[in-house]
């Protein structure tokens, strides 16, 4: 084979690579973007399922006004909920710190998962509380639908209980 034949081929491979390369960073580009757009697998694309005051709101066939008092109650709870929970991590991280540090102070350890403990504590009645105030826009019809779907929104919610998530988790294990 002479020199100019070798020259073609070789010119021919490096701009077939050339169109390999971009055809590559095309996709990878384009899966990127499609997984930034994409709506979060954990709901439906229905808009009114979006959270459980959608669900409750057609399921319960709340009025307009219990809609809007369940709607204010769960901003305030989670609300309240932001606060809390970012007091108990920075405790946690201090209980760490000191768990950690090279002269550990079990008292202060002992004192701070205490601390831990009582916010949480404070959390589950946060919660409670929710439900009592929620329990007492209902009425009781819509309190004994609520029974049952309580089960259902929680099975719901769960993030193994979505194909596009089952997807994702069986092909990243």
């Amino acid at each position: 084979m002479d020199i100019f034949a070798q020259k073609k081929i070789l010119i021919r491979l490096v701009v077939l690579l050339a169109i390999i390369n971009i055809v590559s960073i095309g996709y990878f580009i384009w899966k990127d973007y499609e997984r930034q757009h994409r709506e979060p697998a954990l709901f439906p694309k229905i808009e009114t399922y979006k959270d459980v005051s959608g669900i409750l709101k057609k399921e319960l066939n709340l009025t307009q006004q219990q809609a809007e008092q369940i709607q204010n109650l769960r901003n305030d709870f989670f609300e309240k909920e932001k606060v809390l929970a970012r007091t108990i991590r920075n405790e946690k991280d201090s209980m760490n710190q000191a768990m950690f540090n090279i002269s550990t102070d079990e008292n202060l350890v002992r004192t701070l998962a205490q601390k831990i403990s009582a916010n949480e504590y404070q959390m589950e009645m946060l919660r409670f509380q929710q439900a009592k105030e929620l329990k007492a826009i209902c009425t009781p019809e819509q309190l004994e639908k609520f029974e049952n779907l309580v089960k259902e929104i929680r099975d719901y919610f769960r993030p193994d209980n979505h194909p596009k998530q089952k997807e994702n988790f069986n092909s990243n294990n």
